[in-house]
């Protein structure tokens, strides 16, 4: 049975911008959830490393807390990290060790359709 969240936010892009884009998608992310949306993430491309361990550490924006604590804040209150499956090869590829192993416990890998399935027509949608 798939869930559908009220806000999925998609995030493409990783370390290039020093965590700008990934504060903004967690910070929104975390917005949403405390207004009490069940609300997604799905990190696709270069993204998709903010689902490894450690990360997020030491990535911080003017203005922001610390990216690590929107993460940890997200995932706290409920939210859903997709990590796209094909991507996980490419972009997270360059890390050594068991791939299993290099993920947060709560990132999910998951293909298109899983994502695209979780996103109905009332579903809000903003990507970075």
């Amino acid at each position: 049975m798939t869930t559908n969240y009220d806000s999925m936010v998609v995030l493409t892009t990783g370390k290039q911008d020093r965590g700008a884009r990934a504060t903004l998608a967690f910070s929104w992310a975390c917005s949403a959830l405390a207004l009490g949306k069940k609300t997604a993430i799905f990190l696709t491309m270069d993204g998709t490393v903010w689902s490894l361990q450690g990360f997020a550490d030491g990535v911080q924006v003017d203005g922001f807390e610390p990216l690590s604590c929107y993460v940890e804040s997200f995932l706290s209150m409920g939210g859903k990290m997709f990590v796209c499956a094909p991507c996980t090869e490419y972009y997270c590829g360059q890390t050594s060790g068991n791939r299993s192993e290099r993920f947060v416990e709560e990132a999910q890998i998951a293909g298109l359709t899983t994502v695209v399935s979780s996103a109905d027509r009332n579903c809000q949608l903003v990507t970075f």
